[in-house]
């Protein structure tokens, strides 16, 4: 039998990323090929410079199916949460008299709640299961198996933008790819990076980048509330630039080497050796600019979460994961202290790949490796075309 050759496109918010893999030994990830490129990103919806995306795709992919010495046969697409949404739906079937449930009853109740067909903006990619209740009133995750008059289940659908699935479509037509499905990031990464008696519980995870930060609520395997808003690390850097009026490349310097865990004394100074040159700026100063980004992140992500309807414990944490200000001394804190919940930084138990960076690309070859044997179906095939 021909192995697949499966490859996941993440789009982060100043890279492109693209990884060919297998599933190893004892659950872990054989990396064949990996390529990445910076782009333009996206913000508010929006993808920057899109006339120069299609090139970047292409490149990119090539770049990694060399790396693989392999052609790709399956892309998936990472969708990010700046074009997706999350919708919530309860659906209830009777059927008059006992009846043991299979994979037949549950895909029935899905069909049933999939009311999203005739949206002209969106697309169904995803769905899954938040709980599934019983005629007795027991709540369960997985009724496979259970005898029952009825089947009540709380469901959760990721839609993407249609606009978004035609422009990656026909900027990957060109590389003859036989299969392209597409992936929520956020359901990625939540099944990757939570267990399961974490999301069974209730479950807050952000993802903050360079241009944009997600922040989702999981409830077994669903999402049911997720925003995202235009503000992550990139934004710490450009106060940095223009505030202190150093060089771009200086100021993102800065802000690695910033320690947020404690106040610089006045006279304290930060220098940074960029081509040859020195530059030499007031550390507090730097301290200040960062602390006062970080707490509008916090502040965005408290609003977001006070959106949420769903029913949520307070003493749930929030796991933070993504490259925009994970890497910063003093960052998790600093959140903790501006938002007033316990904030704990998740990241991928991959060898050499276990920085939060690699949070969105891992969780999307995760889900993809998963598909053919999880215990739903997970995935819609939106775009599924033989060139």
């Amino acid at each position: 039998m021909v192995r697949k050759n499966i490859a996941v496109l993440d789009f982060g918010s100043s890279h492109i990323s693209v990884l060919i893999g297998d599933r190893g030994v004892n659950g872990t990830f054989d990396v064949k090929g990996f390529a990445q490129s910076s782009y333009a990103g996206f913000l508010n919806g929006e993808i920057l410079e899109p006339q120069a995306l299609s090139q970047v795709l292409c490149s990119t992919i090539t770049v990694a199916e060399q790396n693989s010495r392999s052609k790709i046969s399956h892309l998936y697409v990472g969708v990010p949460a700046e074009f997706s949404i999350s919708e919530v739906r309860t659906q209830c079937v009777e059927y008059g008299k006992k009846r043991r449930i299979t994979e037949r009853e549950i895909e029935q109740v899905f069909a049933q709640a999939d009311e999203f067909g005739s949206s002209p903006t969106h697309l169904v990619i995803n769905r899954s299961p938040i709980y599934y209740e019983l005629d007795s009133g027991e709540r369960v995750i997985d009724p496979k198996g259970r005898v029952t008059t009825a089947l009540c289940a709380t469901l959760s659908f990721m839609l993407c933008e249609r606009n978004f699935v035609g422009t990656i479509s026909q900027a990957v037509h060109d590389l003859k790819i036989p299969f392209v499905e597409f992936i929520s990031e956020v359901l990625a990464e939540s099944m990757f990076l939570l267990e399961p008696e974490q999301r069974d519980q209730c479950s807050i995870l952000v993802d903050c980048g360079y241009l944009t930060t997600s922040v989702a609520v999981i409830v077994g395997d669903g999402v049911v509330h997720m925003r995202s808003f235009a503000l992550g690390g990139g934004q710490i850097t450009a106060d940095l630039a223009e505030m202190l009026e150093a060089p771009f490349d200086v100021a993102e310097i800065l802000k690695q080497n910033i320690t947020l865990t404690g106040k610089p004394s006045e006279n304290e100074k930060m220098s940074v050796t960029y081509n040859g040159n020195t530059y030499q700026y007031d550390a507090l100063a730097v301290y200040e600019i960062t602390l006062r980004k970080i707490k509008q992140i916090a502040t965005m992500i408290n609003k977001s979460l006070e959106s949420c309807e769903y029913e949520r414990p307070d003493f749930i944490p929030v796991n933070l994961t993504g490259g925009g200000i994970t890497y910063i001394k003093g960052a998790c804190e600093t959140l903790r202290e501006f938002m007033g919940k316990e904030v704990r930084i998740i990241n991928p138990d991959v060898p050499q790949m276990t920085e939060p960076i690699n949070s969105a690309v891992l969780g999307l070859l995760d889900l993809a490796l998963r598909q053919n044997h999880a215990r739903y179906s997970l995935f819609i095939k939106i775009f599924k075309k033989q060139f």
